[in-house]
């Protein structure tokens, strides 16, 4: 679907509840992804980074845009909401870390005179070879140390997305709600956009996503698409 190009006027400037009143208007007639990008570039134009960054979980990576349109609408997709999953990966990745370090402290209290020598060793030359049990025990103590790096790693990475499918969560609820305790799906929707920035033509696909969750009592929570991705395209914007 190819949507018709829309001017932004320079200098034009409003408040978020303004953009939102004029959302609301233009809902009755446009489809929510116009209507997200209006919002967006109109914010953009008034220099408004509240509003902006209120819509969009990442940056536009282009210049001023004096005008837009949507060249392509994906159809939008359905996907489980994932903060439920994390938690618990979060919880087993923990476990882990915290058996294997007790692990690694047993270890470590139990060699603690072969260890201080390996370690003065490697002090003095870091590649010495250590042979016999001493270099059995520099063998272990190597691969307790890459696994409790690999454990860190995971968790540190879990921790991650986690805050970032909350983050995503609630700047698409319309009002606060505990998200770890909620359940539902996630709606996705890729767009091109084409804009023009300072007399020259650019493409960008936007990614929208949109959190349909309902909380404990199974009420819906109302929510909003918003924009969770921004990317240039490689095609020739001048060719289509």
């Amino acid at each position: 679907m190819k949507a018709p190009a829309r001017a932004i006027r320079p200098g034009f400037r409003a408040a978020l509840c303004g953009i939102a009143v004029a959302a609301f208007a233009a809902g009755c007639s446009s489809p929510p992804e116009e209507v997200l990008l209006s919002q967006f570039f109109r914010a953009l134009a008034a220099e408004d980074r509240v509003s902006a960054a209120g819509l969009s979980m990442a940056g536009f990576p282009g210049g001023p845009v004096e005008s837009w349109e949507i060249l392509e609408s994906g159809m939008v997709t359905e996907g489980p909401y994932r903060v439920p999953e994390l938690r618990q990966e979060e919880t087993d990745a923990e476990r882990a870390r915290d058996e294997q370090f007790k692990i690694f402290y047993d270890f470590r209290q139990g060699n603690q005179e072969a260890l201080a020598r390996i370690l003065d060793r490697r002090d003095t030359n870091p590649d010495v070879a250590i042979g016999g049990r001493l270099g059995e025990l520099a063998a272990e103590w190597d691969a307790h140390a890459a696994e409790r790096r690999q454990l860190v790693t995971s968790l540190s990475e879990v921790q991650m997305a986690l805050e970032e499918e909350r983050r995503r969560a609630q700047r698409s609820l319309l009002r606060e709600a505990p998200v770890d305790y909620l359940a539902g799906n996630i709606s996705e929707q890729e767009l091109l956009v084409r804009t023009v920035e300072d007399g020259a033509a650019r493409e960008y696909r936007f990614a929208l996503i949109r959190y349909d969750l309902q909380n404990q009592q199974g009420a819906e929570v109302p929510a909003r698409w918003i924009i969770a991705a921004i990317e240039p395209t490689t095609e020739d914007a001048a060719s289509r």
